[in-house]
């Protein structure tokens, strides 16, 4: 049985709390700085602080209501959606929307093109936001939760905003421009994707929110950009001649 963060949830989460008190971080993580890797948009457009809030910080209200609800999740699911937390974590492509669209997506090679152009330039500021906030990981907090994968210390600091979630909501945008038929199904399915990301204990379900947020800024620049017109009108053309 699926499960989706509810608007609540989200909302909840977007929400920081004013006690600010600071984590530790290694110096060796802190000194680490990404480079943009944006194609498209320039840094100024998409600075971190501009398209999400601070996060939740340790010993706060909020990373303890967190915690706590990611403590939860992971003891609770079943084998079931454990093996697809496992998978999806393993998964970061199109693919993930096969079974919405009742089709392989890589034999679509405009819906292809268009989804991963959409995900790349998303995940790049994601990426430069996760170095800017310095996020300690659920499973960093709190050394008894449990990972799908072996947890990456290098990653530790590297929580908010959640990559996997930025890319799922990233490439779910741009499908729902060109298959809006297909929206419920496709939302359902990133917001599912995002979850598996709190299940798997490594992210909270801000980590997610913020990924989405920055997901769906993103995408709507590049859908407003003529230099990708071309794109999803080709992705818009093969969708509606596979349907």
């Amino acid at each position: 049985m699926k499960s989706v963060v509810s608007s609540a949830l989200i909302a909840a989460c977007l929400w920081v709390s004013p006690v600010a008190m600071a984590q530790t971080v290694p110096a060796t993580a802190a000194a680490a700085t990404p480079k943009h890797g944006l194609q498209y948009l320039l840094p100024a457009e998409v600075s971190p602080q501009r398209l999400i809030g601070q996060p939740a910080v340790n010993g706060s209200q909020a990373q303890a209501q967190e915690l706590a609800f990611v403590r939860a999740l992971v003891a609770g699911a079943s084998a079931e959606r454990m093996a697809q937390a496992r998978a999806d974590d393993g998964n970061e492509t199109p693919s993930i929307y096969n079974d919405v669209m009742g089709v392989d997506l890589k034999t679509m090679p405009a819906t292809w093109e268009l989804l991963t152009t959409m995900a790349h330039e998303a995940s790049a500021v994601a990426n430069y936001a996760k170095f800017a906030f310095m996020r300690q990981r659920p499973w960093g907090a709190d050394k008894t939760i449990k990972t799908c994968s072996e947890a990456d210390p290098t990653k530790e600091f590297t929580s908010y905003p959640s990559g996997h979630a930025t890319n799922g909501y990233a490439m779910a945008r741009a499908l729902v421009e060109v298959a809006p038929h297909y929206a419920p199904g496709i939302l359902s399915r990133a917001d599912d994707y995002a979850l598996s990301r709190s299940i798997c204990g490594q992210h909270y379900p801000s980590d997610a929110a913020a990924g989405r947020a920055i997901a769906l800024q993103v995408v709507d620049k590049l859908l407003a950009d003529p230099r990708l017109s071309g794109q999803v009108a080709a992705a818009r053309a093969e969708i509606a001649a596979a349907h």
